[in-house]
């Protein structure tokens, strides 16, 4: 602390940065600074680089961050529909766990399905952020999200539904479609490029995330309205399909000469729905891996 200025006087300029006492690094202000002679420089040059992204990547004007809803596939069919599934769908939890009692064949089975839509997106353009503001409730899952940031420390990775969560693409827009909420959560979701969320202009604009979505926490705080804030970062799922189609499947294959006729008739449709997705297994060094071309 007390730095004011980091970096090497030598001869070809690179990006380094300035520091003041008290001020966060990735705040702080560039300065060029001359490298040339320096060992190893090229590797020094790319782990500037490397920062001075990351510094900046959530940093722009927030109308930098808004997705272009024009764009070729860029809503799933069910955009509309999918508040409606989610019931359903978070019964897939359950199914996961060999629950099958009440619906959860179901649920799987719309899980999958839907799972089909987001898989035929245009992946986003670029950088987004969503904005989404839930309430506290005695309903178990939502209140979900309160529950699982309260025991959350910054950097874990987090679900706060295991169905798909509308979000908007602005914050203003969350008081002008007259959320009135006491003590709720602000989640900003931080969206990567090259994610398949849907995207409309519906409520103003609106994004729709898949099903059972995976955050890396970045920070959260209370602020002095009593709202807990909450930046996101949405983790980039390894392949098109979630990797629980392989459990869902097994937990079907069990299920299809059930005396139940509900339960085995949506055990079968699930195996339909998958077995139309082409499964490959492939294995690498790692183990076995699921990959699903559509």
């Amino acid at each position: 602390m007390g730095i004011e200025k980091t970096g090497l006087q030598l001869g070809k300029e690179i990006i380094a940065w300035t520091r003041t006492s008290g001020r966060n690094l990735l705040a702080a202000k560039p300065v060029k600074v001359n490298t040339t002679g320096l060992r190893l420089v090229p590797h020094l040059e790319d782990d500037i680089v490397q920062i001075s992204k990351q510094a900046n990547r959530w940093t722009k004007n927030p109308n930098e961050y808004i997705p272009n809803c024009k764009i070729p596939n860029s809503q799933i069919p069910s955009h509309h529909i999918a508040a409606g599934k989610n019931p359903d769908i978070r019964d897939v939890a359950d199914l996961r766990k060999g629950i099958v009692e009440d619906g959860e064949m179901f649920g799987g089975y719309q899980a999958i399905k839907l799972d089909k839509e987001f898989a035929k997106l245009t992946p986003l353009e670029k950088d987004c952020i969503g904005y989404r503001i839930v309430g506290r409730s005695n309903i178990a899952y939502k209140n979900m999200p309160f529950n699982v940031i309260e025991h959350a420390k910054i950097g874990d990775t987090v679900i706060l539904d295991e169905g798909c969560a509308y979000a908007f693409q602005q914050e203003n827009l969350i008081s002008l479609n007259n959320y009135n909420l006491k003590n709720p959560m602000l989640e900003i979701i931080r969206i990567p490029k090259g994610a398949r969320v849907s995207r409309n202009m519906e409520h103003g604009g609106e994004i729709l995330m898949p099903r059972g979505a995976e955050y890396k926490l970045i920070s959260k705080e209370t602020v002095s309205n009593g709202t807990i804030k909450v930046v996101l970062e949405y983790i980039l799922p390894k392949s098109k399909y979630p990797e629980d189609i392989r459990e869902i499947r097994k937990i079907a294959e069990q299920h299809i000469n059930s005396t139940d006729e509900f339960t085995r008739k949506y055990a079968q449709k699930i195996l339909d729905e998958i077995s139309s997705l082409q499964l490959m297994e492939v294995i690498d060094h790692v183990g076995v891996k699921l990959y699903i071309n559509p």
